[in-house]
């Protein structure tokens, strides 16, 4: 999957998290969605971080990630104010890589299937306008496939009853479904789009009745 949607969702997330903490009181009324969007930022730069071509975000991704996830775990508006100026200055300055990218676990489970389930949501409701929604809908499907490798390093998940290869094998069908998913919708296929639905859907089904059984 080319990059350029899920940089397109970093501009994204940038705006939407600096409006939502433009003040302390806007972050208290917006803390839930600033926890949720900031794990989901770090986890699209997770993603970004580990691609083998360049892009103009490949060396800013790790600190992109460290931003967005220390503004995720921030209890008072001091400290969101801080991880907000680094994000700024990971996207500004485009800081050259410390060295080999680390990738790590970067959210929550709740907070990234609660993303995933609104992202795939607006996709169904955009295949009745395929052709008004296609950045949304393509920005949609490359943070479902981003959310599906950051979850991978949950090693929580990954070690319930003894199922990891399982695990794996899942979190790479959700985040290559929705790569494919993401093709379809610039394409502006509307059956292909409809179709690898109903592929990530029996993923995500098979992935909830097995990981959800062993909680």
């Amino acid at each position: 999957m080319p990059p350029d949607d899920l940089i397109a969702q970093v501009k994204v997330f940038h705006k939407s998290l600096f409006e939502m903490s433009v003040d302390e009181q806007s972050w208290q009324d917006n803390a839930h969605k600033v926890v949720r969007d900031a794990q989901t930022l770090a986890a699209v730069a997770l993603m970004l971080g580990l691609y083998d071509s360049d892009h103009e975000l490949k060396t800013a991704a790790p600190a992109v990630m460290d931003a967005a996830q220390a503004l995720s775990e921030t209890k008072e508006y001091g400290a969101v104010q801080a991880a907000l100026n680094a994000l700024n200055a990971a996207l500004d300055d485009r800081p050259a890589a410390a060295g080999a990218f680390q990738p790590r676990q970067v959210g929550t489970m709740g907070q990234l299937m609660k993303q995933a389930g609104f992202a795939n949501n607006r996709i169904r409701r955009g295949m009745r306008r395929i052709a008004d929604k296609t950045d949304e809908n393509a920005r949609d499907a490359a943070m479902l496939a981003a959310i599906g490798q950051a979850i991978v390093y949950d090693a929580e998940w990954a070690q319930r009853g003894g199922k990891a290869e399982q695990w794996y094998q899942l979190c790479g069908e959700m985040r290559d479904r929705a790569g494919k998913l993401n093709a379809a919708v610039r394409a502006a296929d509307k059956e292909g789009t409809e179709r690898t639905c109903q592929e990530l859907e029996r993923t995500c089904n098979a992935c909830h009745a097995m990981f959800r059984s062993a909680k």
